[in-house]
């Protein structure tokens, strides 16, 4: 590897997004809608419930934490 992937692999962040899980499937994959565009996603993680929102790394799919309940707004700039 060279040195500027070791570097990215470093200081590589998760980027995130908010979903609300819409449905638990029998394998233990989640189906959620995401907050903004309302795009269905499929998350991997576990101890999660229906309808809970839910923080999730946008490039591998994996489920980082519980979301809080608020109410979101968008806006154009």
């Amino acid at each position: 590897m060279n040195l500027f992937k070791q570097l990215n692999a470093l200081f590589a962040k998760p980027t995130r997004s908010v979903a609300k899980i819409t449905h638990i499937r029998s394998d233990g994959t989640l189906e959620a809608e995401t907050v903004f565009g309302k795009n269905q996603v499929l998350l991997r993680g576990q101890g999660y419930e229906l309808g809970q929102s839910v923080f999730y790394d946008t490039k591998t799919g994996q489920v980082l934490e519980s979301a809080p309940q608020v109410g979101l707004v968008e806006m154009d700039v």
